[in-house]
């Protein structure tokens, strides 16, 4: 194709060409076949930083910034070699004229004679509002939905340690942090006792660190009325160039000119967000205090209720072991008692409180002292659970829910009375024969639903061994009740040397590798000879 640099377009309407180079709302220029400028508007002219006529005859590489030149020519080029038109070519470059990055949308056409390619028009749009509008939706939509996720993971944090693995996890994968730590119960970030935030609700302070890492420490106080409740560092990439290498900054990266490349309506968008952010920890951190300091009171009172030691009895051996519920379950009202009758008989009792936290501790201690007191009264199975239906019934709540299983033990003739109250079966082991269960009162209804309460008689020999437990050493998630009896069963089978080992092996077996279960309480004795 016979091209010549030196022809040049001529427009017939020259009023047309004299509008489009001064009053046309899109930046527009043509080239030659040698790259060379023949016309440029104004407004593409004051883009580049330079008057109309400085352009003609020259090429960008003479005029433009070395990266801006090096983009205008390898499409001036392409159009040319390929005599294809490119339309919507997004280009994002330091303004020439003023040095700050704008966006820009660009079109360029090959311009024909009768057919022949002579040069190329190009025209250019500046969308860098209508950009940073989008962007800046779009980053409010991203803050949104980040800050929804962490709260969502925040919902089912109920202990501090679980907070804190929000804060590992979700919160170091949302924000793309370089680090991320909570400390609690301290007035510092960095442990000195300085105190951090603003003071006026949830605060975040910006620290550059000078490690050698493109990265702004942001501290956030997390505050309740204006209580401290902790504190949350953040390590978060810096901005640069307009390009965020991470994630949001609380504070503006600069260029080696020092112009701030992250506008102020951005940074106060990145500081609400990381106050919002604050919030939800604070909140999340409070609501995790209040549950263990909760959970640890209905511990201490199930601890304070329980027996501090077994009793001694001649031609029994006891043994027990009780356990709070994992860290992921609130407290319930699992118990046991022991205690010896003035005419020489033990009264072994395993009972749980419906409920969860310091009610179901109080309802248990309420259930104790009464069983207490009726079986000095009379002690036989029927005659306490009878009381204790009337009892329940005048005490607690409509919808509150115990069962329990009593045993009334002779040591003399080794004769256990049972009785149950919607209570699990024992665990029978006798020498030299599978452990069985026993049914202490199959169909029972728990205390509180008055019926006519019964008992039975077990003969036991030297050497034989009744367990009670809670349903919280038997049930697990994804395992059916009966699953676990039998595994109960097959635990409690191998030999052991006392009865306290053989105890502890149950519930470790049974307990060990049970996440969020319940309370859980084992009561054991061996009659001797």
């Amino acid at each position: 194709m016979n091209r010549s640099p030196g022809r040049e377009f001529e427009p017939s309407d020259s009023a047309l060409l004299e509008t489009l180079l001064l009053e046309a709302p899109v930046a527009f220029a043509f080239y030659d076949l040698g790259l060379r400028y023949r016309r440029i508007n104004r407004m593409l002219a004051e883009i580049n930083g330079l008057p109309m006529g400085a352009h003609i005859g020259r090429r960008p590489r003479d005029l433009l910034p070395p990266e801006l030149a090096v983009e205008v020519e390898t499409m001036l080029q392409r159009v040319l070699d390929t005599g294809q038109a490119v339309v919507d070519r997004n280009v994002t470059v330091a303004s020439p004229g003023t040095g700050e990055r704008r966006h820009y949308q660009s079109q360029w056409f090959p311009a024909r004679d009768g057919g022949e390619i002579i040069g190329v028009a190009v025209l250019v749009t500046d969308v860098t509002d209508s950009r940073r509008s989008e962007d800046a939706l779009r980053r409010s939509q991203d803050r949104t939905l980040r800050l929804l996720k962490i709260s969502s993971a925040l919902a089912g944090a109920l202990t501090i340690e679980d907070v804190s693995a929000v804060v590992a996890g979700e919160c170091r994968a949302s924000l793309d942090a370089v680090e991320c730590e909570l400390l609690v119960g301290s007035g510092s970030a960095n442990g000195n006792g300085s105190g951090n935030g603003n003071g006026n609700g949830n605060g975040a302070r910006v620290n550059e660190r000078t490690e050698g890492t493109l990265a702004h420490e942001v501290t956030l106080a997390l505050e309740i009325a204006g209580t401290r409740v902790g504190t949350l560092r953040l390590v978060l990439p810096l901005v640069r160039s307009a390009e965020p290498s991470g994630t949001d900054s609380v504070a503006a990266a600069t260029d080696a000119a020092g112009s701030a490349d992250t506008d102020q309506a951005e940074v106060s968008a990145d500081r609400v967000f990381l106050e919002a952010l604050a919030g939800q920890f604070a909140i999340a951190l409070e609501r995790a205090k209040l549950y263990e300091r909760e959970r640890a009171t209905a511990v201490a009172l199930q601890l304070s209720l329980l027996p501090d030691r077994l009793p001694d009895a001649p031609g029994v051996e006891l043994a027990a072991s009780f356990r709070p519920g994992s860290a992921e379950a609130e407290v319930g009202g699992d118990w046991y008692d022991a205690f010896t009758l003035p005419d020489g008989r033990l009264v072994l009792v395993v009972g749980d409180v419906m409920g969860k936290g310091v009610i179901a501790a109080a309802g248990m201690g309420r259930l104790r002292s009464a069983l207490r007191a009726l079986a000095f009264v009379d002690a036989s199975p029927a005659a306490v659970l009878a009381g204790l239906d009337r009892v329940f019934t005048a005490t607690e709540e409509p919808d509150q829910i115990a069962t329990l299983v009593y045993l009334l033990v002779n040591p003399a003739t080794r004769r256990v009375a049972v009785g149950a109250a919607g209570h699990l079966p024992l665990v029978l082991l006798r020498p030299g024969v599978p452990p069985r269960l026993v049914d202490a009162g199959s169909g029972s209804t728990p205390l509180g639903w008055p019926e006519h309460r019964h008992q039975r008689i077990l003969k036991l020999g030297v050497g034989d061994i009744l367990i009670g437990l809670t349903d919280g050493v038997v049930e697990r998630r994804g395992y059916d009740l009966d699953e676990g009896l039998l595994e109960v069963l097959d635990c409690a089978a191998a030999p052991a040397a006392d009865l306290p080992e053989l105890v502890e092996r149950v519930a470790n077996t049974m307990l060990g590798r049970t996440a969020g279960r319940d309370d859980a309480t084992l009561l054991a004795v061996r009659f001797g000879g």
